[in-house]
């Protein structure tokens, strides 16, 4: 179907002038020349524009909907731009977390909690070694429980103090 450029216009929320401006290059393959006069294919034109029109903010025109493509499609132009400075600002993102040392490598951590458990673990198996002695002559169960207490919690506090 055959438009005028202020029909175009109207259609996408612009000037007449931007319309012509669009057609000196993004939509050029729409224009049709009949009679002497100059008219666009609508289906084809609005196709182009959304296609070769990069989005902003600001504009009034509307944006074309975003396209859902498969890892091995090429996207278009505007869209691998959009792409690319999503993930630029996602990276910038995660650095500044970074240096602000709210994230942590992943590795680090898993080394730092092996450590923690073999350090608990050592600390809980010398236990027997250390009171077995203590408590193979003692009868009174109020003194056991005293003694297991008193070293559980030195143990404990000892790797609270550790700095790993």
């Amino acid at each position: 179907m055959l438009i005028t450029f202020s029909e175009l216009a109207a259609i996408k929320g612009c000037s007449k002038a931007a319309v012509t401006h669009a057609c000196k290059s993004r939509i050029a393959a729409a224009v049709v020349e009949e009679n002497g006069k100059r008219y666009v294919d609508r289906d084809m034109a609005l196709e182009l524009w959304n296609r070769n029109t990069l989005r902003t903010y600001s504009a009034k025109v509307s944006a074309p909907d975003d396209v859902k493509l498969s890892d091995d499609q090429i996207p278009e132009l505007n869209i691998s731009r959009e792409r690319r400075e999503h993930y630029q600002a996602e990276l910038a993102k995660l650095q500044v977390s970074q240096q602000r040392k709210e994230l942590l490598p992943a590795e680090d951590i898993k080394k730092q909690a092996f450590q923690l458990g073999r350090t608990i673990r050592e600390a809980l198996a010398n236990l027997a070694d250390r009171l077995s002695h203590q408590l193979a002559g003692e009868t009174d169960p109020t003194v056991i429980h005293k003694l297991l207490s008193d070293e559980h919690r030195a143990a404990l506090m000892e790797l609270s103090d550790d700095d790993l």
